[in-house]
């Protein structure tokens, strides 16, 4: 940092300058009275000796003060000259803090046209320019690169002092340096994520993200039909990465492939009934100030484009794909894959936001899953037939039920359990028919750092069965309300680039289960509502025990299929189980560590809290701090208790 080094050396030589002319002025005066004294007393002597001895004493006991107190004054300047010096450097501190965390913000945000336009509705009130690239870099050197450029981020935060720091920036300090380290450990192992995947591919994802790519004026048009043109360089560079896996031997396995390349293909077909076609053709009717010959004119480029850039980017991904088959040396899990056991364990680190070890996450879900069946068992001696009831009560579910009044009244019953939040809308999407079958049951869009007045929920009719859980998950008080609460907060802009799926995911699943509690029973009382709780967290618990066994413990297919017959499922329901476990290592623990670790973190706040404990008081505590882990969650709670 040369300013602060500069500003900080200028302002030293000024203060050791006023602090020398002080000494100075003081020794003058000291020497002043000195003389002084020392003159009168030798006139004295020749006129009054007696008279001169006796005031003689008296004088010297005065100069003798004199200059303690001069001292003292030397002293009192001195300290009073450090302690301005040590305010100003304060000061200094917590500017440049604030320049480093914005230049960062800024960096990190325009990248590439995608994160900018998704995170930013107005990036100009930031002074950022259009990003060179449009889509983000998965090229070797981008890879291979990032564990320096994250390095040499921890090293210019480590020359902060956090004590030189507000109690906000002391917060953003640790989440950034958290945050780092956590990425850090992960980038040691380049090559080992997972890119491409029948539902969180990005082959598939990047559907779902130009779907939703925002219009608001032909400025946005433009930009998306760049976006349109430019996806077959963007699949060059997964089609580089995924050529760089086979190399290394840490490409997908050949069932794993079988389903993307089935999941493409699907989209080649999709030449009219296209979904970037008709989302486009929705979203265009909302913009004001073009008229309705320019918008059909948009229209028909947009569909142009899809058919000479869109499908001939997906044809050639097909393609390159296709001749890797037979490259997907390991059928089972990342324990497979040489240090493929370390390499989870920093995945499950950064996935869950948890310090907890592997081991302890093994044990929790083996009593989660103890606890769960004992009380389910419980409820079937008490009430013989509540399993079949409760069966066939899901069985006949259909989506009948209006999304918007089921959000509406979440949203009111929250109010005595959680903090106001401010007033947004929200708009209920359906999931496009040619993705029901390769995308998430439900899904909410998060919206702009700078513009979340408006929001949207996709359902996938074809997985959603009951909206309840799903909408307290996505909706209120999930996603949605701790999106929005938190973005109302104006927290430094970079806290809102730093992922944290645990506390997101966590949080999300901690107030489903607990969405039970305050939902209608419908003529099945409390019993109803124990037998979502239970069954919701048993089948959370048992899904993240077999991620933890196939990548961690090794577990392979045959291993999954005795364990989940013991509790009564049937082979074809393993199997599924452990292809999506293959695909997406990690992802449930951050669902249900998260959830873990908040439910843990409500019952040790109980504790501390004592007298003054109020579930309304801690959903605040939770909610204020923002996405971080849980270490320092649990540290931010006890500080404030």
């Amino acid at each position: 940092f040369p300013t602060r080094r500069s500003s900080d050396l200028g302002f030293l030589l000024i203060m050791i300058l006023r602090f020398s002319v002080s000494i100075l002025i003081i020794i003058v005066h000291l020497v002043r009275i000195v003389y002084f004294f020392s003159l009168k007393n030798k006139i004295l002597t020749s006129v009054y000796l007696e008279v001169e001895m006796e005031f003689a004493g008296r004088l010297k006991k005065i100069r003798i003060k004199l200059i303690m107190i001069g001292i003292c004054l030397i002293f009192l300047g001195g300290y009073s000259l450090i302690q301005e010096w040590k305010d100003q450097k304060k000061n200094t501190t917590k500017k440049v803090f604030d320049q480093y965390t914005d230049a960062f913000f800024k960096e990190n945000i325009s990248t590439n046209e995608i994160t900018m336009h998704f995170f930013l509705e107005n990036p100009e009130k930031y002074r950022l320019e259009q990003p060179k690239n449009l889509y983000p870099s998965m090229n070797q050197g981008s890879v291979l690169n990032e564990k320096i450029k994250i390095s040499k981020e921890i090293e210019k935060l480590k020359k902060f002092k956090q004590k030189e720091l507000t109690k906000k920036q002391q917060n953003t300090y640790m989440v950034l340096m958290d945050y780092l380290r956590r990425q850090k450990n992960l980038s040691m192992y380049p090559y080992y994520e997972r890119i491409l995947g029948k539902t969180s591919g990005q082959q598939a994802q990047i559907l779902l993200t130009l779907s939703e790519y925002r219009l608001k004026n032909e400025k946005d048009i433009k930009s998306y039909f760049q976006l349109l043109k430019g996806l077959d360089g963007y699949f060059d560079s997964l089609i580089e990465y995924s050529k760089e896996q086979v190399k290394r031997n840490l490409f997908l396995s050949d069932q794993s492939l079988k389903e993307v390349l089935q999941q493409i293909q699907n989209v080649i077909k999709q030449k009219e009934n296209n979904m970037l076609v008709a989302t486009f053709n929705l979203r265009i009717a909302d913009i004001k100030g073009i008229n309705a010959a320019q918008k059909k004119k948009y229209c028909r480029e947009n569909k142009k484009l899809i058919g000479t850039k869109v499908l001939p980017a997906y044809e050639k991904l097909y393609s390159h794909l296709q001749a890797l088959n037979g490259n997907g040396k390991n059928e089972n899990g990342l324990y497979y894959y040489k240090n493929g056991k370390e390499y989870y364990k920093v995945l499950v680190a950064q996935k869950t936001g948890s310090d907890k070890t592997i081991e302890e996450m093994i044990e929790i879900s083996d009593r989660s899953i103890e606890k769960c069946l004992r009380k389910l068992i419980k409820l079937q001696k008490k009430y013989p037939n509540i399993i079949n009831e409760y069966r066939n009560h899901k069985k006949n579910i259909k989506i009948v039920q209006n999304p918007q009044n089921i959000l509406n009244k979440l949203r009111q019953k929250m109010v005595k359990y959680y903090p106001k939040a401010p007033k947004v809308s929200c708009k209920i999407k359906y999931v496009h028919k040619t993705m029901e079958e390769y995308t998430s049951p439900a899904f909410y869009m998060v919206p702009e750092i700078d513009s979340y007045k408006e929001n949207v929920i996709y359902i996938n009719k074809a997985q959603t069965a009951e909206l309840y859980p799903t909408l307290a998950h996505e909706g209120y008080p999930g996603h949605l309300y701790q999106n929005v609460y938190y973005a109302a907060r104006n927290d430094d802009p970079v806290r809102y680039l730093l992922d944290y799926p645990g506390y997101s995911e966590g949080y999300a699943t901690y107030v489903e289960v607990f969405s039970y509690s305050m939902m209608d029973a419908e003529g099945y009382g409390d019993i109803y509502q124990q037998m979502n709780m239970e069954m919701y967290e048993y089948n959370l618990a048992l899904c993240s025990r077999v991620d933890l066994g196939v990548h961690y413990e090794g577990w392979k297919k045959k291993d999954v299929r005795a364990y989940l017959r013991s509790f009564g499922m049937d082979d074809s329901q393993a199997d599924e189980l452990f292809q999506m476990i293959i695909e997406n290592p990690a992802n449930y623990l951050s669902y249900y560590i998260g959830y873990q670790e908040f439910h843990e973190l409500l019952t040790d706040y109980k504790k501390m809290a004592g007298n003054k404990y109020s579930l309304k008081a801690y959903h605040t505590e939770i909610l204020d701090a923002g996405p971080c882990s849980f270490d320092i969650l649990r540290r931010r709670i006890e500080s404030n208790l």
